[in-house]
């Protein structure tokens, strides 16, 4: 787990090293949302790479919406 995590994060700092140019002339409310996005995917990936009984958002949010769904 520890390797396929390790590659995530290279991953992302090659996107930033990349991408530095570009990232530095956003404005500063896009920068923190790509640095948002990033850390966010790390962290959702590293939970479901953790966990062996992972609770998916799209299930979650189909069971709280089937009382709503007339179908």
């Amino acid at each position: 787990m520890i390797s396929i995590l390790l590659i995530y994060i290279v991953a992302a700092v090659i996107i930033l090293a990349v991408d530095h140019k570009v990232i530095r002339n956003l404005p500063k409310v896009n920068r923190w949302f790509t640095y948002l996005f990033l850390l966010c995917g790390m962290a959702i990936f590293t939970y479901s790479l953790q966990f062996r009984h992972v609770v998916y958002a799209t299930v979650w949010l189909g069971n709280w919406l089937k009382p709503l769904v007339p179908f």
